[in-house]
């Protein structure tokens, strides 16, 4: 077997085994099942040990699985930092960019901008995922992630700041007309509140408070949403309040289609990073996005 396609086996059983399945990994690496299921074979036949515990319900690691795993990882993130490291050498940005961004902060707003960076730099090619959850880029082996909220304190991730949003609290005129308009944070409680959620729990809302002090509130949740865009899309239509980075829901501001609500609590700014996995050296597609995102957050074009 050749030495690229042995080590295209071992990132295939790696892959497998942080999904779970050979189906999940099969959609991760967007390949069929059969040709994930094929490989990891062909790499037990290699090595002459059953890597996996195959079940009708699950997949686990057999102890020299285990073994594997681990010098695996290790071997292949050493790869990864010589190719990073020869790559950064090139002037050309050229290869695969692969980078996480939130649902509608992605769509709405970045993809312009990576649009215009990829007619600017033909040798460069996209591959984009859109999730609100909070993803680990060395985990998922992602080049960028763009992100809202604080950064976590961890030595394998860095990250340069893009700015800040401000968060605002608002809701369709048709809702405004039915329900009334909260007057202050109290009264939210007796609102329909449509809340985006992250893993085992819906974000909660940060107001400033009459101190000047900042405010978390968990509201009942009416409807629960874990894509930013059918938050705002769901507000259009006039099903409650939602609170979203201001960027997002500007343009609908501008048109009376949503009407700002509790304008002297929505004060709190939300800071937006891109962060990438520290381990490795800024490759020239990372930077010239990074770049690219600081200059338009710079001229207030974010």
């Amino acid at each position: 077997m050749a030495f690229t396609n042995a080590f295209a086996g071992v990132e295939i059983f790696i892959t497998v085994v942080k999904a779970g399945s050979f189906s999940a990994a099969a959609a991760r690496l967007g390949i069929t099942k059969s040709a994930v299921a094929k490989s990891v074979g062909q790499l037990e036949g290699r090595l002459g040990v059953r890597l996996l515990h195959r079940t009708t319900r699950r997949l686990s690691l057999t102890p020299e699985g285990m073994a594997y795993l681990d010098q695996a990882e290790a071997a292949l993130d050493q790869l990864r930092l010589a190719e990073d490291f020869a790559r950064s050498k090139a002037s050309t940005v050229r290869g695969i960019l692969r980078v996480d961004m939130p649902a509608a902060f992605g769509r709405r707003i970045a993809m312009p901008i990576l649009l215009d960076i990829l007619r600017a730099h033909p040798d460069l090619r996209l591959a984009a995922s859109f999730s609100d959850r909070i993803i680990d880029p060395v985990e998922e082996g992602v080049d960028l992630c763009l992100r809202f909220g604080e950064l976590p304190g961890r030595t394998d991730i860095a990250a340069r700041p893009l700015g800040s949003q401000r968060l605002v609290l608002c809701a369709a005129p048709r809702y405004l007309q039915e329900a009334g308009e909260p007057m202050n944070l109290s009264d939210l409680q007796n609102h329909a509140c449509i809340l985006g959620s992250r893993p085992g729990r819906p974000a909660a809302w940060r107001f400033l408070d009459d101190e000047g002090r900042l405010k978390s509130i968990d509201p009942a949740a009416t409807h629960l949403v874990s894509d930013g865009e059918v938050v705002i899309d769901m507000a259009l239509a006039g099903f409650g309040l939602c609170q979203m980075p201001q960027s997002l829901v500007q343009r609908y501001i501008d048109r009376k289609d949503l009407v700002v609500v509790l304008p002297d609590r929505c004060q709190v700014r939300s800071s937006f990073n891109a962060v990438w996995p520290a381990a490795r050296t800024m490759l020239p597609r990372v930077r010239i996005v990074v770049d690219e995102f600081v200059r338009r957050a710079d001229a207030q074009a974010l």
